[in-house]
């Protein structure tokens, strides 16, 4: 969204709707719908209003799960409202499932949703025709409400796109479209980097879905610049398009195709050097021929003089002699000037509707000239494929004493890369770390680590770039 304007929900912009721990990212359309589940709710009715609103859905008549949202104060809890007003009992010892438990049948629950029943009401009609809901203890009470709870919850809020929002909803729909990138590893990759605010950054990312270009672009302030360099004809932008990022902070982001960046980098870099030698060569050359250069310029400069007077002489007895003359003359002049004048302008303007140069090929322009004026300040390469010869090839673009910084998801490549570089003069402080994450569930006598996680979030191989004295010292 833009900078210092009011957060509001605005057509063709993203948010995130969250019900309960479950987030969704959404495009927002004027006549445009959406499911949460197995639910389509109208969101017709947010437009305009400002975000983290909190709405209930209401159930349209005649339809079976078809919802509208009215705007509410916040949300209420079913087991909070539901358990104060029930008895429990001591232990679950005398419990057994047996499916009999429920009075209520599938078809007469389905009724009640149909009929536009709140899901509060459904929960309490099935807490007073449980047979063992009283029975079991408090906790198992409150387990059960939980889970009925999640299956009837009927409040939606609707919140900000943050880039935390944004890699956890892509991590969760499926890791290996964002390279199994999680959070955790996403912060080591901005840190490892020291992603200033004013700095220019060097990026190469493919199959993350733009999810570290976003986060390195949310980062930049007025002066910052990443350059994103991608293998194919089109960047993957999905979490640059989901941040709502304003114009100016597009502007900080230029994205190139790498291939067709070194072929413009190396160009530039070759035009400097044959420039220069011409310089020498012209120099050299200019000393013998000085003398006879200076006799040449001191007789035109006479031949000038002379012309000048005869010219003026000449005008002064027109302009005595034939008054008449001159005016007819002047017109004429005039009307020559005018026809060359539009000749000129015709001529331009075939020149104007020339071909122009592809948008692709003036960013690559751009970026061209922004790390041959100034090298970059980090170096980020997020790669599925073997990272060795990108890494090589961004390298010399690279500011000496700033820091880079490989992703993979694999731990292979990066101990080839890392094996090589330790051979070379022009890298330091080189480290191969693993980004490792443990959940836990915080509550009141029921701390513990979740029972699900992922196994691994990554690879980083992390550096500080030098000057190469060896080299130097050569040429």
């Amino acid at each position: 969204m833009s900078e210092g304007s009011d957060e509001v929900v605005r057509v063709g912009e993203y948010i995130v709707l969250q019900r309960q721990s479950y987030t969704k990212l959404h495009k927002v359309s004027d006549h445009g719908t959406v499911m949460l589940g197995k639910d389509q709710i109208d969101i017709k009715s947010i437009i305009g209003k400002p975000l983290w609103t909190t709405y209930k859905m209401e159930p349209k008549k005649g339809s079976k799960r078809d919802f509208i949202l009215a705007e509410c104060d916040s949300a209420e809890s079913l087991a909070e409202q539901l358990i104060k007003a029930v008895s429990s009992g001591v232990d679950n010892r005398n419990i057994f499932d047996d499916g009999n438990s429920q009075q209520l049948s599938t078809e007469e629950i389905i009724s009640m949703r149909q009929e536009g029943m709140s899901g509060q009401d459904i929960v309490g009609q099935l807490v007073e025709n449980s047979k063992t809901f009283r029975d079991k203890t408090e906790y198992s009470q409150e387990k059960y409400l939980k889970k009925k709870e999640k299956k009837y919850f009927e409040y939606v809020t609707i919140r900000k796109p943050t880039i935390r929002l944004i890699a956890q909803i892509l991590y969760r729909q499926d890791s290996t479209k964002i390279m199994g990138l999680r959070m955790d590893t996403l912060s080591q990759i901005s840190t490892a980097a020291g992603v200033q605010s004013q700095g220019t950054y060097l990026l190469y990312e493919s199959g993350c879905q733009g999810l570290v270009a976003a986060a390195l672009v949310n980062s930049l302030d007025e002066g910052g610049c990443l350059v994103h360099t991608h293998a194919g004809n089109i960047p993957q932008k999905q979490a640059i398009l989901a941040m709502n990022f304003s114009e100016a902070q597009k502007s900080r982001l230029i994205s190139v195709n790498i291939h067709s960046l070194l072929r413009k980098l190396h160009q530039l870099k070759d035009s400097i050097v044959n420039t220069v030698s011409d310089k020498d060569n012209q120099s050299s050359t200019c000393n013998g021929d000085h003398v006879m250069s200076q006799n040449s310029s001191e007789s035109e400069q006479v031949v000038e003089v002379e012309m000048k007077l005869e010219k003026s002489v000449n005008i002064s007895t027109e302009s005595k002699n034939n008054n008449e003359e001159k005016v007819v003359n002047i017109n004429e002049n005039e009307d020559v000037q005018n026809d060359t004048n539009d000749r000129k302008r015709k001529h331009s303007d075939v020149e104007d509707s020339g071909p122009k140069k592809p948008r692709w090929e003036l960013e690559t322009e751009r970026a061209a000239l922004i790390l041959k004026s100034q090298l970059a300040d980090g170096l980020i390469v997020v790669a599925k494929e073997h990272p060795r010869n990108i890494f090589l090839a961004l390298l010399e673009w690279v500011n000496p004493s700033r820091p880079f910084t490989v992703f993979c998801l694999c731990r292979e490549p990066l101990m080839d890369l890392y094996v090589y570089l330790k051979s070379r003069n022009d890298v330091i402080a080189l480290r191969l770390t693993e980004s490792w994450l443990r959940t836990h569930q915080i509550l009141p006598n029921r701390t513990h680590p979740d029972i699900l996680m992922s196994g691994s979030g990554g690879y980083l191989l992390s550096g500080i770039v030098v000057r190469d004295t060896a080299v130097e010292t050569v040429d």
